[in-house]
């Protein structure tokens, strides 16, 4: 009788099969870097600026914002750069 462990079988030799657009390299194929001469040249306001930053901190934590949350976010943006510190400063 085989044991429970004898049985299976490693994730990488059945993927192909189950995924029809699978490679068959291993190699990892990120996304190239933002080209700095296609950025838009328009000036992000404060509040935008301080939104941004701390959804990036929630994000970079591991604290995805639920679609509640963007009104607490924008709340808080609007409150000025020493307020927003403080928040970043608490989710770090």
């Amino acid at each position: 009788m085989n044991a429970y462990g004898d049985t299976l079988v490693p994730a990488k030799d059945v993927w192909s099969i189950c995924d029809p657009y699978a490679r068959e390299d291993d190699g990892d194929y990120p996304l190239p870097p933002p080209d700095p001469a296609q950025r838009l040249d328009i000036p992000l306001r404060p509040d935008d600026r301080r939104r941004l930053d701390l959804y990036a901190a929630l994000t970079i934590r591991g604290v995805a914002p639920l679609p509640g949350d963007q009104d607490a976010v924008a709340a808080i943006s609007s409150l000025g750069d020493a307020v927003t510190a403080a928040v970043l400063r608490w989710v770090a």
